[in-house]
């Protein structure tokens, strides 16, 4: 058995789930809606405001679900639990950047950021992923907001790739509860 996949999952307030058939349903909330379908082996329960996701048994002995079918649950359920948080709270991730004459803006739809190169490095931003860009002393914070954990999380993560913060100064991006460990600056000898 799943120990993650045969949790229920509480349905959030203001969200509501519409079933289109019994491998799909939608989930509408107040910061958008989405949809979710399961493989053919797993179908949806609902009980009094929780949902569960439980795979079909040829079998009488739910302990001989194979391998594959039990990691799947678990995932699934995970997967489906993000995306009722995300249609009711949303998801956000922050990076920093931080360096001397770094930053960044926002124009046309576009992430601009000026990271130590000899040109502007720009990055398309996703439609279902907003974005927004705070300057502080000496470093911008970078707010990537949307209702997909997943697209969040890569954006996040594509926006990171540009320039990581290095391990002397600390420049570049870097998450905002990153730990980064910094070595020692080499002195030179006389």
């Amino acid at each position: 058995m799943s120990k993650i996949g045969e949790k229920p999952i509480i349905i959030l307030e203001g969200v509501t789930i519409d079933k289109v058939n019994d491998q799909e349903i939608k989930i509408k909330g107040p910061k958008g809606e989405v949809n979710f379908s399961l493989p053919s082996n797993f179908t949806f329960v609902f009980e009094d405001k929780q949902i569960k996701i439980v795979p079909h048994l040829n079998i009488d002995n739910k302990d001989q679900l194979d391998r594959k079918t039990k990691a799947l649950w678990g995932t699934l359920r995970s997967l489906l639990n993000n995306k009722i948080i995300g249609v009711s709270q949303g998801f956000e991730k922050v990076l920093i950047l931080e360096g001397l004459g770094y930053g960044g803006e926002i124009r046309d739809n576009k992430l601009v950021f000026k990271i130590g190169y000899s040109h502007p490095v720009s990055i398309d931003i996703p439609s279902d992923v907003e974005v927004s860009i705070k300057p502080e002393k000496g470093k911008s914070l970078i707010y990537v907001r949307g209702i997909d954990k997943e697209r969040v999380g890569s954006f996040a993560a594509k926006i990171k790739s540009l320039k990581k913060a290095d391990r002397y100064h600390q420049k570049g991006f870097r998450y905002i509860d990153e730990i980064i460990k910094l070595k020692p600056v080499k002195k030179a000898t006389k």
